[in-house]
């Protein structure tokens, strides 16, 4: 078979006998050029045979042809005929380069490198211009071996294969074979350039030539290797909530390993510490830390290498590599810290226990007469959570909001203490909180095409402020600051407000600070229109609601252009 059936042959499956489908249009039209070709020969037989005839009359002794008409007639039959062969000819000649131009266009925009190669591994002259880049070499005339990059140990497995590949009647098939030849090539930009094998059959059970595809498949492993990771993510993140005190038990044997590999030793008394090293790589494997866990195995290979020969050298590689996994825990501990708590490890194993037991074994000491210090001991120290871990879910709401307002917003930023409180006492004040988040990213924070127009930071920052305050009479107090730096509250549009719900009001006469705490009103909203953020005019009231419920108060401060601050106050009580 010659190249140009070998190239047409290569656009699809190719099966013994077959035709690939979708070609039945492709072979009527390559019948009907042939049809031409058969007839145009046909014609050119016929004119030859005349003119013979014409020429050999007088040879038999026949008389020659000697009128002037028939000799007209012959020669414009003859010119005519030429003629129109030579038309017919030229349309033909013209329909095929043009069909070998659009199959080379289709074939170089697949983007795939296509070439073939005979029994002798050598390619032949047709080859799609993507196996220039694919390939990284012109395949024209070489040796398949060379192309593929097939290193000198190998290249007797695979002239063995081959050699099986072509030979008639064998008993393993086409795709038993080629599964044995290389199925990637090597190329140099870490690239991951696939190689499939397709057969050519000159007849039945003949194999004639051997169809090369090479695909680019970077972006499909990329993205192979990318929900991989998201999938131990994902399994990580399960396996250290199902398993959190194992998890902190693992955390602090990988620090044990970094305290004790920082001191020197020698080789010979180095096998605690490589037994510390091998049973870490398990532990941190089951927990999917694979990123700590690679650089353990790696550091452990190098370490047990022959190629250490002095305790320099083992010290060297073993403080570089104690470098590098404290790197990656660190990496790991980072992306994980706010799901498992900022203070996990001061907190170290944890059991669950249900909220309302521990309140009522603080009834159940105080009815027994245990002493004041001793309740408010296992009250500070064991049932209170510090403040900032009340703030998680109002965070992440943070972070959903702009998301889907399209706005941008960093971390929180947290400023002073992190006092210890009582949670059952704040559920509802803290759960109220959510229509200050919604205010934020609703009224606050601008656009980012905004705040850049007012030489802002395109994202915008919240930040919360706790710590506790000494008042009168020697009362505590729990001070919450949340703060944005958003486009504040404009006091005119508030009085605009108010002109239309309550006209006779005593807003007339306040200070703009004065009148912008109307915003805590039933009912009152800047916004016109409700969306899913705010609108009804109910949120801000729900939260002074809640404060004044604690005995506290709510206070809102703001500056146009600069931003808003909510100031909450509530008697600190740390008893039951």
């Amino acid at each position: 078979m010659d190249d140009a059936s070998t190239l047409a042959l290569t656009n699809g499956d190719i099966s013994a006998g077959r035709a690939p489908a979708g070609t039945s249009s492709a072979l009527t039209e390559a019948q009907r050029h042939v049809d031409v070709l058969h007839t145009s020969l046909a014609g050119m037989t016929a004119i030859v045979v005349v003119l013979l005839v014409a020429v050999a009359l007088p040879v038999f002794g026949l008389m020659a042809v000697t009128s002037l008409l028939s000799f007209v007639i012959i020669t414009v039959a003859t010119i005519g005929g030429i003629g129109y062969l030579y038309y017919l000819n030229f349309a033909v000649h013209k329909l095929v380069s043009d069909h070998a131009n659009l199959t080379e266009v289709l074939v170089n925009s697949l983007g795939q490198g296509f070439l073939s190669f005979g029994i002798d591994g050598k390619c032949d002259s047709v080859y799609s211009q993507a196996c220039l880049d694919l390939l990284a070499t012109v395949p024209s005339g070489k040796d398949i071996m060379d192309v593929l990059r097939v290193p000198e140990e190998g290249r007797g497995d695979f002239k063995d294969w081959l050699d099986v590949l072509f030979m008639p009647n064998h008993a393993l098939g086409f795709q038993d074979v080629v599964n044995f030849l290389p199925q990637f090539f090597p190329h140099g930009d870490s690239r991951r350039i696939t190689l499939v094998y397709r057969p050519i059959y000159s007849k039945p059970e003949i194999l004639s030539r051997v169809v090369l595809i090479a695909t680019d498949q970077t972006e499909e492993y990329a993205a192979q290797d990318l929900a991989e990771k998201r999938q131990d993510y994902a399994d990580m993140i399960c396996r250290i909530f199902r398993e959190r005190n194992q998890f902190l038990a693992t955390i602090t044997h990988v620090r044990q390993f970094l305290e004790q590999s920082s001191l020197p030793v020698t080789r010979e008394t180095s096998s605690d510490l490589l037994r510390m090293l091998h049973t870490l790589k398990a532990a941190v494997k089951h927990f999917h830390l694979n990123d700590v866990g690679d650089t353990v195995h790696a550091l452990e290979g190098i370490l047990r290498s022959e190629t250490i020969t002095t305790d320099e050298q083992f010290n060297a590689e073993l403080a570089s590599g104690r470098r590098r996994i404290e790197k990656d825990l660190n990496d790991v501990l980072e992306q994980i810290k706010e799901l498992i708590g900022q203070d996990y490890e001061r907190r170290g194993n944890m059991h669950e226990i249900e909220e309302s037991a521990l309140y009522n074994f603080a009834v159940v000491m105080n009815a027994a007469g245990t002493s004041h210090e001793v309740i408010d001991h296992y009250l500070r120290f064991i049932v209170a959570l510090p403040i900032r871990d009340c703030f998680n879910q109002f965070d992440r709401e943070l972070a959903d909001l702009a998301e889907i307002t399209g706005k941008q917003v960093k971390p929180i930023r947290y400023t002073g203490s992190n006092p210890p409180v009582l949670t059952r006492r704040l559920h509802g004040l803290m759960f109220s909180l959510t229509h200050i988040c919604r205010n934020i990213i609703d009224h606050g924070i601008e656009p980012a095409v905004t705040r850049l127009g007012r030489s802002k930071d395109p994202a915008g920052q919240v930040s919360i402020h706790c710590d506790l305050e000494m008042g009168a009479e020697n009362q505590q107090w729990l001070h919450i600051g949340i703060e944005d730096d958003g486009g504040g509250i404009d006091p005119t549009r508030v009085r605009a407000k108010l002109a239309t719900t309550a006209p006779e009001g005593k807003w007339h006469e306040q200070s703009d600070h004065a009148v912008i705490q109307n915003i805590f009103s039933w009912g009152f909203s800047t916004r016109d229109v409700v969306n899913e953020l705010s609108g009804h005019g109910v949120g801000m009231e729900a939260v002074e609601r809640e404060v004044k419920n604690l005995g506290g108060k709510i206070e809102v401060f703001s500056e146009m252009g600069k931003g808003t601050r909510f100031e909450i106050r509530v008697p600190y009580i740390l008893s039951i």
